[in-house]
């Protein structure tokens, strides 16, 4: 499965498109390569997305929860009621609600941010703030990166 890596910046215009990178588009599943779902990242000022497939795979996750629990209802309040699904125009642009412009503080320019399976959109400034953190926590951390190694039952086996 192709993931979402690197980083660019696109200029947003004043009707808050923004053209989404190419490679980005490219990366998406086949199948759901017409849209995007966006939303308040939770631990940044940043504007998470990603393909339906992988807000499926969230929403299963809450299943982990009891169906009336006060988590169960947190969780999925927080994060389903937010959700956008935005489509691509003919260009490769999509239009950034402003509510989440504004919850990321972006205005002219966007960074946007592979992250793997999932990729960021980031005023360009903060973003460059929060790689150098992420960099600094990731030089103290980098003992704990473990490579998982498939063995031949189909089975995952960590490697250092």
């Amino acid at each position: 499965m192709p993931l979402f890596m690197s980083k660019y910046t696109n200029k947003v215009d004043s009707k808050g498109r923004v053209s989404v990178p190419a490679q980005f588009r490219a990366a998406l599943p086949s199948g759901f390569q017409k849209s995007i779902v966006v939303y308040q990242a939770v631990n940044h000022y940043a504007i998470e997305c990603c393909d339906l497939l992988h807000i499926e795979k969230v929403n299963e996750s809450l299943e982990g929860f009891a169906p009336y629990s006060d988590e169960h209802d947190e969780f999925s309040l927080a994060l389903m009621s937010g959700l956008v699904e935005l489509s691509f125009d003919g260009n490769g642009r999509i239009i950034l609600p402003q509510e989440l412009m504004e919850f990321a503080g972006i205005s002219d320019y966007a960074t946007f941010a592979g992250k793997g399976k999932t990729f960021q959109i980031w005023e360009p400034e903060a973003f460059k703030q929060e790689l150098d953190k992420a960099r600094n926590k990731v030089k103290e951390k980098r003992g704990l990166l473990r490579f998982q190694v498939r063995n031949e039952t189909g089975g995952q086996n960590d490697r250092s």
